[in-house]
C-alpha cells in the first residue's frame, strides 16, 4: 500500500472506502488527531478499539491518558441511532471521524427506501459538521448477501468532497499510517 497523498488541513468531508483492514489505519489517525486536540468519533460498525489507539499514543507521548481523554466516542447500533448521533453533534473546531458509517444502513430489516432517506439525513449532518472542521468517514461495500444495498455506498461517494479507495498492495512491507489533515504520508489509497 504505497500511494502518496495527503488530506489538507481544511474543513471538508473525506470518505475512505475500503474493507475491514482500513479500521486499524483509522484508529491510528484517531490517535494522531487526539494528540493535537479534541476528536469526536462516531462508530457505526462497533469497531473502535481503544487498545490500538493507546499503543499508538504510547509510541508518541507519555501523556497517553490525556490524549485518550480528548476522544469522545459514540456508537450507533442502528441507522436511526446514527442519524440522531450526528444531529446532536455541534460543529466546532474538533475533527469528526465516522467509522464504518454504512454498516448500520446495510440492515435488511430496514426498508431500502428508509435506509436511503436516513443516509441522506446523515450526509446533511456530515456536511454541516465539515463546514467547521475536517470530517473523515470510513465505509465498506456491503457483503454479497446484502448487495442490494450497494446504492447506499454510491450515495455516500457522491457526497464526498474528497474520495479515497483503500487498495491492496502485493508488497509484504508494513503499511504506512493513514494520512491526516495537514500531514503528508503514504497509504494504499487512490483518490477518486
Amino acid at each position: 500500500m504505497n500511494t502518496s497523498l495527503s488530506f489538507p488541513l481544511s474543513s471538508r468531508l473525506a470518505v475512505i472506502i475500503g474493507d475491514r483492514a482500513t479500521i486499524p489505519r483509522m484508529l491510528e489517525a484517531a490517535a494522531e488527531l487526539a494528540l493535537a486536540g479534541p476528536l469526536q468519533v462516531v462508530d457505526g460498525g462497533n469497531c473502535f478499539n481503544a487498545y490500538p489507539v493507546a499503543r499508538h499514543l504510547r509510541r508518541r507521548t507519555a501523556a497517553v491518558h490525556a490524549a485518550l481523554g480528548r476522544i469522545r466516542l459514540a456508537r450507533a447500533f442502528t441507522c436511526y441511532q446514527m442519524v440522531t448521533l450526528l444531529q446532536n453533534l455541534q460543529p466546532g473546531d474538533q475533527p469528526v471521524m465516522a467509522l464504518d458509517l454504512l454498516q448500520t444502513f446495510y440492515d435488511e430489516n430496514v426498508r431500502m427506501a428508509e435506509s436511503r432517506r436516513l443516509l441522506e439525513r446523515c450526509i446533511v449532518q456530515l456536511t454541516r459538521l465539515s463546514r467547521a472542521a475536517p470530517v473523515l468517514v470510513s465505509a465498506r461495500p456491503p457483503a454479497e448477501v446484502c448487495a442490494t444495498r450497494l446504492p447506499l455506498l454510491h450515495i455516500l461517494q457522491e457526497a464526498a468532497e474528497a474520495l479515497y479507495f483503500a487498495v491492496e498492495s502485493s508488497s509484504a512491507a508494513q503499511p504506512a499510517p493513514l494520512p491526516l489533515p495537514g500531514m503528508e504520508t503514504s497509504l494504499g489509497l487512490t483518490e477518486g
